[in-house]
């Protein structure tokens, strides 16, 4: 059986229909060299949906972002979380209690006298990426473990009920007053003596 050929009748060398359509390729990429326009399927959807507030909005959102405005929102991303290397870590709303929790942490120095902790010297005041958790314990450490009604809900009001670390800051409390209160007698002394040389 022979091969059989279909003759168009036509020579695609004439029309050049190859040339034209790398042309016209061309032309797209040139155009959306300054727009970016990529949206995957999932992020397209929802903008195809029109829903009872469209009408009320002032301008329709655009589909196409120029390339400008689209490193800006990247910028915007980018600064909400800590980074890949950081698995995306986000940047956690900063309420009273969290912060008073992290000023807890950098000074925990000065809460245990048998403990020495080392001063973090990358991070200058409060951290803006941060995560809290709470330990989960162990099947092993049953009877080692702190019974639910102890547990606190922050780092602070744990510090608070903890027996030794009220020991030791009321310890270094009365040390600080009796340093003081020394160095003002001192001083008064001194004055004391000034005023008689006169």
């Amino acid at each position: 059986m022979s091969n059989r050929i279909i003759d168009p009748g036509v020579s695609i060398k004439t029309y050049d229909i190859l040339n034209f359509v790398r042309n016209d390729v061309r032309k797209v990429k040139s155009r959306s060299s300054n727009i970016v326009s990529a949206l995957t399927t999932s992020q397209a959807i929802p903008q195809t949906i029109i829903t009872d507030d469209f009408v009320k909005k002032s301008e329709v959102p655009p589909y196409d972002i120029h390339q400008r405005e689209a490193k800006r929102q990247r910028q915007i991303e980018r600064s909400k979380t800590k980074g890949k290397n950081w698995y995306h870590m986000p940047a956690p709303e900063m309420t009273e209690e969290k912060k008073n929790d992290l000023i807890a942490i950098q000074m925990r120095g000065g809460l245990y006298a048998d403990k020495f902790f080392k001063k973090g010297s990358d991070v200058k005041g409060l951290p803006k990426y941060f995560q809290t958790g709470t330990v989960v314990d162990s099947a092993a450490d049953f009877y080692r473990r702190i019974p639910k009604k102890d547990r606190k809900k922050t780092i602070l009001e744990e510090l608070y009920n903890d027996s030794k670390v009220k020991k030791f800051s009321k310890k270094r409390y009365v040390e600080i007053k009796e340093t003081n209160r020394r160095r003002i007698a001192a001083m008064k002394h001194m004055k004391r003596l000034k005023n008689k040389k006169k």
